[in-house]
């Protein structure tokens, strides 16, 4: 499993290279936090002093928008420092972020010692681009930042919310028979794995998208076809706009989520396109880590039973059209009114 798709890691030894003797002060608390952009849009570099003897740390962070993760990292290399790809912190800000250092012992279990956390220190998203148009908040108090592209202003993170505009709740947890079948609106969890919401929001099937009780938040909408050309059109056309929409990354370099090689990803649109995959119309999970798939709000002239959308790719710079089922799955941005 990738290490930069895991937020929670557990403490775990292969039992080479254990201290015989922890060196971790449960009173003592690390110190010489700072942040930094290296490169812009490349992430933010935390950085700490590192504890004599540890074999291990914790990063903690959050923020209001976003909720709390944690990283975990077993030495022997990094025990005073991590990158946070930009794609983790997408919310307003501030993240607050924290580090505790953790020593392997043979006096347990839980066969590690750790010193307290250190205290706060804060940080913003790192965006290589300006955010001009603010941000909204759904019905479930998700907030998410929206982009200028253009003449058009994006949520740059996909949507997740749970409820429609008017409080009642979206079906989800249906069987791969169900969502094969339904004709009604419902959405889906990549895997059913709760931090796939996190990194990637849900899926949504078109039934949904289409709900006349509302799906993206007030003053916004699900984009039309002929939106999603006027924002492709801007960017150079399909061709090309896909690489400015990607984020930037693989997951084999420990920068970002795609799959390598992240063929023309530069993200200078500020869009942020993440490979969410999708659940095909017959009820299975894929293409996770290899496309991005968002719905439009139209359907398709020529194919029965099916809506356009839009897809990237991790081997080229695409922003392709998409058509799919739609009993299908697919990630959805909201456009602002």
């Amino acid at each position: 499993m990738s290490a930069p798709k895991l937020f929670i890691f557990l403490l775990i030894s292969t039992g080479l290279g254990w201290n015989l003797q922890a060196q971790c002060d449960p009173d003592f608390r690390p110190t010489g936090l700072t942040e930094s952009i290296p490169v812009p849009g490349g992430g933010v570099l935390l950085q700490w002093d590192a504890v004599p003897g540890s074999d291990g740390v914790k990063i903690r962070i959050e923020s209001a928008s976003a909720g709390p993760f944690d990283r975990v990292i077993v030495g022997p290399a990094d025990l005073d420092r991590y990158l946070v790809p930009y794609q983790y912190v997408v919310g307003p800000g501030p993240y607050t972020w924290r580090v505790l250092a953790a020593c392997f012992t043979l006096t347990g279990p839980p066969f590690f010692e750790s010193t307290r956390f250190s205290e706060p220190s804060t940080f913003y998203p790192p965006f290589p681009f300006v955010l001009l148009c603010g941000a909204v908040t759904d019905i479930d108090g998700n907030t998410y930042n929206m982009v200028e592209i253009g003449d058009q202003c994006w949520m740059n993170t996909n949507l997740k919310v749970e409820h429609y505009l008017n409080g009642d709740a979206i079906p989800t947890g249906l069987s791969g028979l169900d969502w094969s079948t339904t004709t009604s609106g419902a959405f889906a969890v990549y895997d059913n794995n709760p931090a796939n919401k996190f990194l990637y929001g849900l899926l949504y099937n078109w039934f949904a998208v289409a709900d006349s009780r509302g799906l993206c938040p007030e003053g916004t909408h699900i984009p039309s076809d002929e939106e999603w050309t006027a924002l492709t059109d801007y960017l150079g056309g399909g061709d090309v706009a896909g690489g400015k929409m990607k984020s930037v990354g693989t997951l084999s370099t420990g920068t970002g989520l795609w799959l390598a090689p992240n063929r023309a990803a530069t993200n200078s649109s500020g869009f942020i396109g993440l490979p969410g995959g999708g659940r095909a119309n017959v009820g299975f999970y894929g293409a996770q880590e290899l496309n991005g798939i968002w719905w439009s709000s139209t359907e398709s002239p020529i194919f029965p039973n099916s809506a356009l959308g839009r897809i990237l790719s991790y081997d080229d710079g695409v922003a392709g059209l998409y058509f799919d089922k739609k009993r299908a799955g697919s990630s959805v941005r909201c456009l602002r009114d």
